[in-house]
């Protein structure tokens, strides 16, 4: 599996020379940034976003081991002088400190309320800032392979353990988490394939493999954002000026056929996914997420400042759930409009700044796939904890509305000889012949 071989020039190649002799061999300089700790990088982020997809134990070590990773490569990215993380810093503390003014001003009344306000203060926040630690296109790319590779252990667990009520839930953990992991996680290897970093073999074999598991789960929210984000993802690889063409004709075609199959043959699919599709509307407005839409909008619209942290279900009579499984409905009912009318409008600047930028740069059409993927699932399930990826996301996004993830120095390169063709070498001296 060939997943992270790059084929650029080292910016930094030079030539020895002695003290008095004719040039020596090009000796590549070692590159500053090493395998290892791009590896490490990525790993503390994807631990932070997947250690409760494992069992408690192990779940709990994962989660000790990405904070023991993070904290000083934070720390470390914040101080160095031509790091980016300090503006990704700024505006992830910026987002939490609107999201924390309720909560600060109201404090929550209710155990599940406080416990919200708790961890969205905690381990959200610290999972979005250790985006940070991603220092540029390298870091992401390997950020993209380690989050394969979980979503493949993920998928062993998922097609080989005994389904609960129909449904695989891996090491046990809740099928829709389960299901977001597995869908990002073929977002990302479709990613790394349109960059030539895993051959279409692997690519292929990979990709049925977390299809499979995906479609276990029975998860109908993370399935429909994993088929947006791909065609997103295409569509960005359309976008680049650099044409490579082939690969993301070759994604579309299978991603259409994929579409026409389970159109033709909708039998095949598991239960919950075909009733979505022979009945969409049952699905839709039938259901209880129909019914949390129902109250969330007259108590959003009763309630400019928000009912406070926990406390939709009180106002909203459905004392069995506690949120409305919707973030779209959830901020603003709790927050109040103008922090759920902000994040909301954060989140399409984002998008929109990605979109523009996937011209020029890969990994924005990467970054903007997985937003999407994440605006689609946070529609459908959890509440804003749960939407730790979204706020990782963003913070990605950021990352690259910074120019990090730019290839930088090589069309600067390229441009001197055109600039300076017909021109005289000034400054250095002739040899005498």
């Amino acid at each position: 599996m060939t997943v992270m071989q790059d084929n650029r020039r080292s910016p930094a190649i030079g030539t020895v020379r002695g003290a008095a002799g004719p040039a020596g061999p090009e000796t590549p300089a070692r590159p500053t940034g090493g395998l290892v700790s791009a590896v490490l990088r990525a790993t503390a982020v994807v631990l932070l976003l997947n250690f409760d997809q494992f069992t408690r134990t192990v779940g709990r070590g994962f989660l000790i081991a990405a904070v023991v990773l993070a904290v000083p490569l934070l720390f470390h990215e914040i101080l160095r002088p031509a790091s980016r993380a300090r503006t990704v810093v700024f505006w992830v503390l910026v987002a939490f400190g609107v999201l924390a003014l309720p909560g600060i001003l109201h404090p929550p009344e209710t155990d599940y309320g406080r416990q919200k306000f708790v961890l969205l203060l905690t381990l959200t926040m610290f999972a979005t800032l250790a985006a940070a630690v991603l220092r540029g296109r390298r870091d992401v790319e390997m950020f993209a392979a380690v989050f394969v590779v979980s979503g493949v252990v993920l998928a062993i667990a998922t097609l080989t353990g005994d389904p609960q009520n129909g449904r695989a839930d891996g090491f046990g953990s809740n099928p829709i988490w389960l299901a977001r992991a597995l869908g990002g996680a073929l977002v990302a290897l479709t990613w790394l394939y349109l960059q030539k970093r895993v051959a279409a073999w692997w690519a292929m074999g990979l990709a049925l493999f977390l299809g499979l598991a995906l479609f276990a789960t029975g998860s109908r929210g993370p399935l429909v954002a994993t088929v947006v984000a791909l065609f997103v993802l295409v569509l960005a690889g359309f976008r680049l000026k650099i044409r490579r063409g082939r690969r993301e004709w070759v994604g579309l075609s299978l991603m259409s056929a994929l579409v026409l199959a389970v159109i033709t043959m909708p039998s095949l699919l598991p239960p919950r996914v075909y009733a979505l599709l022979v009945d969409p509307s049952e699905e839709m407005f039938g259901t209880a997420r129909a019914e949390m839409r129902e109250v969330s909008v007259p108590m959003i619209a009763e309630h400019p400042g928000g009912v406070g942290y926990g406390n939709w279900s009180d106002h909203s009579g459905m004392l069995v759930h506690n949120y409305p499984h919707n973030l779209w409905l959830e901020l603003p009912a709790e927050a109040g409009w103008l922090v759920g009318g902000a994040f909301i409008l954060a989140t399409l600047i984002v998008a929109g700044r990605l979109w523009r930028a996937t011209r020029r740069d890969p990994v924005a059409g990467f970054v903007l796939a997985v937003l999407a993927f994440n605006v689609v699932a946070v529609s459908t399930s959890g509440d804003v904890n749960a939407g730790r990826p979204l706020f990782v996301a963003l913070a990605l996004g950021v990352l690259v509305m910074t120019g990090a993830t730019l290839r930088t120095g090589v069309p600067a390169r390229a441009e001197v000889p055109a600039r300076n063709a017909g021109r005289r070498p000034v400054g250095r001296r002739g040899v005498a012949g």
